[in-house]
């Protein structure tokens, strides 16, 4: 299907993609977990309100999973902004991190940087359906130096390649089993550590980069200015504090834009 699409031109693929998204989505089980999800971390609005967010949130995601099939034309429809100081430590050869969500389609970024900085790792979860995993893995290839399965084996690549002054993303906002349980609106969400540690173990820069998506197959990547980590003599307490700044910066993303994040998980432990 993605072959066909390929064919077509980007505003039909990414338009085709937010009617099925839209039609399809709410039919699915990811609906009510989304729905769930919604109402327990937006109170604030009300449930027509949030049904609204959801269904532009099934739009999104139709888009992004469409945009697979024409993701080499969407170059001249993406505009970067805050790239400078990342583009800085590439040409020194000094090592970077960047944290980022599912938000707007999240794909692009790899093409972004590889243009206007250079090639990243990617450190990715495998799909559970493997010709998807295939897919996916074949289009950030394009765009990457390499990609690092999460895990111990993908650990060793990311630590070798910050050594060497590489440059690696990571998506954060998804639940790890065995993580850590940070606040992330209002309630526990067991996440990923590795980011943190990697960060305070090599003193290594972190930077905010999410990909919005400005209307129909138009995007900006947004790259913010870098954190360091403070370290301490309590290295669990620095991990949990970083973490905390992490999730709140997902947070203030996706509260700016509701719609364009991937509700559809199950993010919190007990859901």
């Amino acid at each position: 299907m993605l072959a066909v699409l390929g064919l077509f031109s980007v505003d039909a693929v990414s338009g085709f993609g937010a009617w099925l998204g839209r039609n399809v989505g709410p039919l699915t089980r990811a609906h009510k977990i989304a729905a769930r999800n919604m109402e327990r971390s937006l109170p604030e609005h009300d449930a027509p309100a949030r049904e609204k967010i959801l269904m532009g949130a099934w739009a999104n995601f139709g888009r992004t999973m469409m945009e697979y099939a024409v993701i080499p034309k969407l170059e001249s429809r993406v505009i970067i902004e805050g790239h400078e100081e990342l583009a800085a430590l590439a040409r020194e050869g000094k090592p970077a991190l960047l944290m980022t969500g599912h938000l707007g389609n999240w794909e692009l970024i790899f093409d972004a940087l590889r243009i206007h900085t250079k090639p990243i790792t990617a450190v990715y979860r495998k799909a559970n359906n493997p010709l998807v995993d295939e897919m996916i893995a074949e289009v950030r290839l394009r765009g990457v130096a390499g990609l690092a399965p999460k895990g111990p084996a993908g650990a060793r690549i990311v630590l070798s390649d910050l050594k060497q002054g590489g440059h690696v993303v990571m998506l954060v906002d998804q639940k790890l089993s065995s993580g850590i349980d940070v606040p992330f609106f209002g309630r526990p969400a067991a996440t990923a550590p590795a980011i943190a540690s990697f960060a305070l173990r090599l003193d290594c820069p972190v930077f905010p980069i999410r990909v919005i998506r400005l209307g129909g197959a138009r995007f900006k990547v947004s790259i913010e200015k870098p954190w360091r980590f403070a370290s301490t003599d309590d290295h669990d307490a620095d991990v949990l504090n970083a973490l905390k700044q992490i999730n709140g910066k997902l947070e203030n993303w996706i509260r700016e834009r509701p719609d364009q994040w991937l509700w559809m998980h199950r993010r919190w432990r007990g859901d």
